[in-house]
């Protein structure tokens, strides 16, 4: 795959990271980098995605988000590389096709000109020209199976959402909560509860949550992420403190590390780290 520079104005960099990866990838190039294919790539594709969404949120300057961008999108080129050496695809055809789709799917900004378009028509152009570029029976289908779960419940109900088929307000899917989780207390109280049939009535309590939060416009996986970030910083506390008491050769009760847990939220929440 050769580039000329001079017929790239503007992108010497993303030309530089592809004779970059091409050189890593060839006889000559890093062992490591060599014996890496689609799925070998998938965990690192993952962990800088998540790590360009940690530093998006953290709210630094930019030049932290600068170079996890560039972590990502080397993993995109690393990606096109590999398909390229099996004569697939290249790089330029990825940016190709990605440009062509996006045309597609906005004719209101490349055809018809229609400013003026809803957010709600935006919805069903792009579901309709989507289910006809590919042909699918089902709104459903192309919902990645491989992301996580409450990302697919997500998408389902937003998919679901754009044909009519939803709740009409809030506090409808409220009383649907509660009663998921009365259900699911049901199960609990039983004298010998069916594990299937707990995580039956769990999965449909998660799922009515996550329609909450797609009512609030709330991502439910971001929304998990900095429930887990706020675990992890509270906790950091109460480590600290058992550790301590361990040195004394005593032991914090439930109580006690309620109490530590309480004055780190007061703590994070005064030093801005928590809303």
């Amino acid at each position: 795959m050769s580039h000329d520079k001079q017929e790239v104005p503007g992108l010497s960099g993303m030309v530089k990271l592809i004779e970059t990866v091409a050189q890593l990838r060839s006889e000559e190039g890093c062992p490591w980098d060599k014996k890496q294919t689609h799925e070998s790539l998938i965990p690192y594709l993952l962990e800088e995605t998540w790590e360009v969404i940690d530093e998006i949120q953290s709210n630094k300057t930019a030049e932290p988000l600068k170079l996890e961008l560039g972590d990502l999108l080397l993993q995109v080129v690393l990606h096109a590389q590999i398909a390229s050496e099996e004569d697939r695809f290249d790089l330029d055809q990825v940016a190709e096709a990605i440009a062509e789709k996006m045309i597609h799917r906005h004719p209101h900004v490349f055809s018809q000109r229609n400013s003026a378009i809803s957010e709600q028509e935006l919805h069903h152009q792009w579901n309709r020209l989507k289910k006809e570029k590919n042909n699918q029976q089902s709104v459903l289908e192309g919902v990645p199976l491989s992301q996580p779960a409450m990302l697919t419940s997500f998408a389902y109900g937003k998919r679901a959402a754009n044909l009519g088929f939803d709740w009409e307000n809030t506090e409808d899917v409220y009383k649907k909560i509660l009663e998921e989780l009365g259900e699911l207390r049901e199960e609990m109280d039983k004298s010998d509860p069916v594990k299937k049939n707990l995580e039956h009535e769990i999965g449909d309590l998660l799922c009515a949550v996550t329609t909450l939060a797609r009512f609030y416009k709330i991502n439910p996986e971001i929304a998990m992420k900095k429930c887990n970030d706020r675990f992890k910083n509270r906790f950091s506390y109460v480590e600290d403190a058992i550790f301590r008491e361990s040195q004394n050769n005593n032991k914090l009760t439930l109580d006690e590390m309620e109490e530590v847990w309480q004055e780190a939220k007061r703590k994070l929440k005064k030093a801005g780290i928590e809303g």
